[in-house]
């Protein structure tokens, strides 16, 4: 049984009604005040964020909006000069990040990436769709489909890449038989994802050999971030949060948020900006138009979109330079013994002191970046960053509810309101249980996926102990999942999805890259059964999952600490006293 996001969101008012009286909803309607208390900050939080990122699916009209935006940002590229006039400190900015990018891009006197070959070592292909691809798999990618590509060029080196490895060269051998030479495209293809109900989300699909390129540019150019700055992507957003815990509790750490980042990355900025050298690189491996539906093919002003694998390091480096350029302004030590004093950049996620903030905000604007002021916080208590929102040290993130359309989902959002409640202290039970009316209560561990059930401790679920393997039996929702079939001389696809050719070098080349696991690869889809019955929105696995007897085990898993655990424990208690 499903529930409109608009009840859910009136048992949502209610409860914060009942805990701070009818004006606070009232006052929700304005700016967040600097004397609340983190209580109140978490109340606005989850008022304000509570609906914001639903999805009720695409339509025109927020495919429409969010085309016009990325054109808008196409022009804002293609519109990029430096102002005709701007004072000493603009122009020592604009000197130190042209030397910070220098610094970066050469070591010991040379480029970072010299060859093609460096690229394909590090390169791979994503998850994702590929133009011309017959599927989203690495060996449907390589060696089932026609290959596509931006320039012949890429295919010249990838071809000579492979001679090093005979079996790779045997494969493409067999694709080259079946599907010829590969398709040259300069244009990429706009397509769009669901964000939330006022606007889509656009993405950029690639041809797949310049993914496999530009994924092993930006793992080099990530691998450098780490080197020259100490940024690792895999665990700087843990960093970033922190800094904004800081800053929320004072006024010395600020956070800044750009609108667009991606998008506006103009051409013409980095062909001044970035050494000859580092802009050709670039060039050679993007694509210089997009097919747009209706509209026909658009030339690109900014250098790469989301889609491109090297988008994202690209960014964090470019705003590393502008902070680094900042500090050494000021006359300030950007590290102290080789490790960052005090800020931190991932993407377009920007955390730094508050003595350079200004000078990076000016000096981002003059590279055509447009700050996103309700996002950015200079003072105050409040500070936001990678996803956690500090108010006086403590995370008030609210909960973003995405879908409501199937058990899994509204599993998510119990889940999500048992973390709000421990991390926060702000109890919602009308919320929660209007929500636990439209589940089947099905009790999970802690370190099971977020949509498999409620997560819940062994005094809460009372399970029963199976004496054989000495520890309790539980089910959990599961996705569907579709499965490519690999036998002794056919690959077997799904209904409904695209045939694959056999090829063996192939084959044993995804099993060895990962691909392929009991001899099957796994198909994305969104679709979910009931395991054992007709197919459905859902699904039960069928199976029984064991769990060790030690609820210590789900402590260590889930939460940090004994007062964090016992305000779970008591509230997920008090929210299914009146459900079990």
């Amino acid at each position: 049984m499903a529930i409109r996001p608009e009840a859910l969101f009136d048992c949502l008012k209610e409860d914060l009604s009942d805990t701070f009286g009818e004006q606070f909803l009232k006052d929700c309607s304005l700016e967040m005040w600097p004397d609340m208390t983190p209580l109140q900050a978490a109340g606005y939080s989850i008022y304000h964020s509570f609906l914001k990122k639903l999805e009720s699916g695409r339509t025109k009209e927020t495919d429409c909006k969010a085309e016009a935006k990325f054109l808008q940002c196409n022009e804002h590229c293609r519109d990029w000069a430096l102002p005709s006039h701007y004072d000493s400190r603009i122009e020592t900015l604009l000197g130190e990040v042209r030397r910070a990018v220098y610094e970066f891009w050469f070591k010991d006197g040379e480029p970072i990436i010299e060859h093609p070959f460096d690229i394909l070592d590090k390169g791979t292909v994503g998850p994702g769709v590929s133009i011309g691809s017959e599927g989203n798999s690495f060996y449907a990618k390589l060696f089932s489909s026609r290959l596509t590509c931006s320039r012949a060029s890429l295919y010249t080196w990838y071809h000579q890449y492979i001679q090093r490895f005979p079996d790779w060269l045997d494969a493409e051998f067999n694709r080259y038989s079946e599907y010829g030479e590969p398709s040259v495209r300069a244009s990429n293809r706009l397509s769009f994802v669901p964000k939330n109900d006022e606007i889509s989300r656009t993405i950029c699909i690639e041809p797949t050999l310049d993914t496999i390129f530009q994924s092993g540019i930006g793992r080099m150019l990530e691998s450098r971030l780490f080197e020259r700055f100490g940024i690792a992507l895999s665990s700087q957003q843990f960093e970033n949060r922190e800094l904004a815990r800081f800053g929320s509790l004072d006024d010395d750490i600020v956070t800044i948020d750009l609108s667009s980042a991606s998008d506006t990355i103009s051409l013409k900025m980095l062909e001044w900006l970035l050494p000859k050298s580092f802009f050709r690189l670039l060039c050679n491996y993007r694509s210089t138009h997009s097919e747009i539906k209706e509209r026909g093919t658009v030339e690109l002003h900014m250098v790469s979109t989301m889609g491109n694998g090297f988008t994202f390091p690209l960014q964090t480096m470019l705003f590393s330079c502008a902070v680094v350029a900042a500090f050494r302004f000021r006359g300030i030590p950007y590290s102290v013994g080789g490790t960052r004093y005090l800020w931190g950049v991932n993407g377009d996620d920007i955390a730094c002191p508050s003595y350079v903030s200004r000078d990076v905000i000016d000096l981002l604007r003059v590279l055509g970046f447009m700050v996103n002021d309700d996002k950015t916080f200079v003072e105050g208590p409040f500070r936001e960053s990678c996803g956690h929102d500090y108010f006086k040290g403590r995370n008030v993130r609210g909960v973003y509810v995405k879908s409501l359309r199937d058990p899994g989902s509204r599993y998510s959002v119990i889940n999500l309101l048992g973390q709000f409640t421990t991390r926060t202290g702000l109890f919602l039970p009308k919320t929660y249980r209007a929500l636990l009316r439209t589940v089947k209560l099905r009790y999970v561990p802690g370190w099971e996926n977020i949509d498999s059930g409620i997560h819940s401790t062994l005094s809460i679920a009372n399970p029963l102990r199976d004496k054989d393997i000495q520890g309790f039996r539980y089910e959990r929702l599961v996705p569907l999942s579709r499965k490519i079939r690999i036998e002794e001389t056919r690959v077997v696809v799904p209904r409904r999805s695209k045939s694959l050719m056999y090829n063996p070098e192939g084959l044993m080349i995804s099993l060895l890259q990962g691909g392929i696991t009991n001899s099957s690869i796994g198909v994305r889809d969104n679709t979910y059964k009931w395991i054992g019955k007709r197919r459905s929105t859902s699904s039960w696995d069928a199976r029984s999952l064991c769990v060790s007897s030690s609820s210590d085990d789900v402590r260590t898993l889930v939460l940090l600490n004994r007062d964090e655990w016992q305000r779970w424990e008591s509230a997920v208690s008090d929210y299914l006293e009146k459900e079990v």
